[in-house]
């Protein structure tokens, strides 16, 4: 949990990006959790732009608005854990010697000032020790040897970004517990916790940009934003085709990368942009194997290729990325840490829908993710 402000207690997922507000809140139930309360409310062209709060005054009623307009029980709490915008923040993994705790929290000063291009004063950040790691690379069996350094997640914020967000959610009558970058929700919702996991590239195709993050367990290690989204393709369809934006997005969803339907127009059109995106995560892919894969204990290679995000229900996208990295490529499961059975859903949110709720139920998760 990358914590920025205020005490933790319990409260509700709140996602809030440019085109959309998506809430969640969960309970536990028999060792798992149930999705009591989730909403979802368009926000429209320019509120918020590339995540900067354009028109205040409208966001706060939408914001009320949202929350009047949930499915489910009614919230029970005006407190909220808040994500914000990935293209403003700052994740970094560093190294520092064996050190008291105390000794840390001075460390990582200089750690932020070295690796963040902002000063100490103009961020929120918080920190947490994700492990001790060894000298050298050990072997399997000796993966329990004594450790020399720490590895430290560092999480920032620009108080530029922050403050604003907080104004707003005040005034529609909230109480934000804590900004988290959205990256560490994503990545809380979808991978399993309580397990060793090799390293994994999560892709969430999202309405006006695709997160990409690589983890290891639950660490993220690297995390970019890119341009193309499910907007850039339905544009670009649209043009290609002729045909309106709304049309292309109903085709891009029906049909997807479907290389017989209209003889190939629609798969050529799809599939210019998706090579892109496909190379760019290969690019980032050998980064990671070159530059930070050296550093890890366990020394394991990416394993496979997760995808969310609304993007991910584009028919045939999953065998696409597939055929052009030569590596397994999956679904990501929003549910995988919320109900026992992982082959279970929410009878109210159906699994398609839910694969654009991963960030808001990643913040509701939060809630127990210290438990």
């Amino acid at each position: 949990m990358l914590d920025f402000l205020g005490p933790k207690t319990e409260g509700f997922g709140l996602d809030i990006n440019d085109l959309s507000i998506k809430i969640a809140q969960l309970k536990r139930k028999m060792g798992g959790f149930t999705l009591t309360t989730f909403g979802r409310h368009e926000i429209k062209d320019g509120l918020i732009e590339e995540g900067e709060i354009k028109k205040e005054s409208e966001l706060i009623d939408v914001i009320k608005e949202a929350i009047k307009r949930t499915q489910g029980e009614p919230l029970k709490t005006n407190c909220c854990i808040t994500s914000l915008p990935e293209t403003e923040s700052f994740v970094q993994v560093v190294t520092l010697p064996l050190m008291k705790k105390e000794e840390v929290a001075e460390a990582i000063k200089w750690e932020i000032e070295a690796h963040i291009p902002l000063a100490l004063n103009e961020v929120y950040y918080d920190w947490q020790i994700i492990e001790a790691a060894p000298d050298k690379k050990p072997a399997a069996k000796e993966l329990t040897q004594p450790s020399s350094h720490l590895k430290i997640l560092i999480g920032a914020l620009p108080k530029k970004t922050v403050d604003p967000y907080l104004n707003v959610l005040k005034k529609a009558g909230l109480k934000p517990l804590s900004f988290e970058i959205e990256c560490v929700a994503i990545a809380r919702a979808l991978i399993k916790k309580g397990a060793l996991h090799k390293p994994i590239v999560i892709v969430d195709v999202g309405a006006r940009r695709t997160n990409l993050l690589i983890c290891c367990d639950q660490t993220i290690y690297f995390t970019t934003s890119l341009l193309i989204s499910n907007l850039s393709l339905e544009k670009t369809l649209s043009e290609k085709l002729d045909i309106t934006q709304i049309k292309a997005k109903e085709i891009k969803m029906k049909v997807g990368l479907d290389p017989k339907h209209r003889d190939g127009k629609i798969f050529r059109a799809l599939g210019e942009p998706l090579k892109e995106l496909a190379a760019k995560i290969g690019n980032y892919t050998d980064f990671y194997h070159d530059h930070i894969l050296p550093e890890q204990p366990r020394g394991e290679r990416i394993e496979k290729i997760m995808l969310c995000g609304g993007g991910a229900n584009m028919l045939g996208l999953s065998e696409f990325l597939n055929t052009e990295l030569k590596m397994p490529v999956q679904i990501g499961n929003p549910w995988i840490n919320i109900f026992n059975n992982p082959e279970e859903a929410s009878p109210g949110l159906p699994f398609d829908e839910s694969l654009s709720f991963v960030t808001a139920l990643g913040l509701a998760l939060e809630n127990y993710d210290q438990a």
